[in-house]
């Protein structure tokens, strides 16, 4: 059972949705979520993911059920630190991260700056620096006829916020008003769209830092979840993050767009489980210098291309090699290299 919760920090009242309890020995798994989102949008992925598992949704301040004040600072350092406090003020014992979009640059932020916080990462078509296409979009919403636009588009009748919406999908989804009314009430909610304009003031400067953070390949493991039919954060520039990741295992779901977690849920509940068990029983005693030659520990975590010593250029990519399999009525890449 799904139930709401509250928790003042830093003077901040942050709302959160949590199913299950901490059992000792088994991660916990926050879900951090995208830039219009909020923790209900989460919900048919907790709902997915087996009964077992303790999950938390978490509403980002300005989002959801959280406060919305106008100096709360929307930096990605700013909430980093905040999901870091609200890890510790639950007493969770390093919990698997994971974030959609913005919420995944937010998780990349937490690892490369409390590395020993986290066990894994979990990224679902996440924000990164080595992407520019929403580049044109960011600069109409900060310009004085996109602010005003921006202030409109909750008032939009319902068909033509659909449809606005329903461009984050890709082919092979079947979006409802129902799945699409958690993003509407949040914007809808006073507070919610300053919030939004006052992130995205700060994007460019929040990716140059998370780039400077990054020259470092980043060591803890992470699943990458992508959309085949990603319009938000083209598939295509996975392969230059991938770089900046020493371990990490890539999985392409076909017909899929930007909010896979909602699209496909079982899909990605079935990839995320998976890699929580071999991750719970491999990650603690993994090493860089462990043998691959065995299939099993490659597929878990492979040393991704291009992802050298700190301070050494990483290499430049060519093709990897991949091997496909089916699971249910859609097809999964995963795609690993070796260094």
């Amino acid at each position: 059972m799904i139930e709401r919760r509250n928790l003042t920090l830093d003077g901040i009242r942050l709302a959160y949705l949590e199913r299950g309890t901490r059992a000792p020995g088994r991660p916990s798994l926050i879900l951090l979520h995208g830039l219009m989102g909020c923790a209900e949008t989460m919900v048919l992925l907790m709902d997915a993911l087996r009964p077992d598992l303790h999950v938390i949704a978490l509403d980002f301040p300005g989002s959801g059920h959280s406060e919305r004040r106008s100096d709360i600072i929307p930096t990605l350092a700013a909430n980093a630190t905040l999901t870091a406090r609200f890890i510790e003020a639950l007493k969770l014992d390093r919990p698997c991260l994971l974030g959609h979009s913005h919420g995944g640059a937010v998780s990349l932020q937490l690892a490369v700056t409390q590395p020993d916080l986290v066990r894994s990462l979990t990224l679902l078509a996440p924000a990164h620096p080595y992407f520019d296409e929403g580049d044109p979009i960011i600069r109409f919403y900060l310009s004085l006829p996109g602010r005003l636009f921006a202030y409109t588009i909750p008032w939009y009748p319902r068909w033509m916020q659909m449809i606005g919406l329903r461009r984050m999908a890709g082919p092979k989804s079947w979006d409802t008003l129902a799945k699409l009314k958690p993003y509407r009430e949040n914007l809808q909610t006073r507070g919610t769209m300053a919030h939004l304009l006052r992130l995205l003031d700060t994007w460019h400067e929040d990716m140059s830092v998370l780039r400077r953070h990054l020259r470092s390949p980043l060591s803890t493991p992470t699943l990458l979840i992508w959309g085949d039919a990603d319009r938000a954060v083209p598939p295509i520039s996975v392969h230059e993050l991938r770089a900046r990741l020493r371990y990490s295992e890539l999985h392409i779901l076909r017909g899929v767009g930007h909010r896979p977690a909602e699209e496909s849920p079982q899909k990605t509940a079935a990839l995320i489980e998976e890699w929580l068990d071999r991750s719970q029983s491999r990650i603690d005693c993994y090493s860089p210098n462990s043998s691959l030659s065995q299939d099993r520990i490659a597929a878990f975590m492979t040393p991704s291309f291009g992802a050298g010593e700190p301070g050494v250029p990483a290499k430049k990519w060519s093709a990897p090699s991949t091997h496909t399999t089916r699971l249910g009525s859609e097809a999964e890449s995963r795609v690993s290299s070796n260094t």
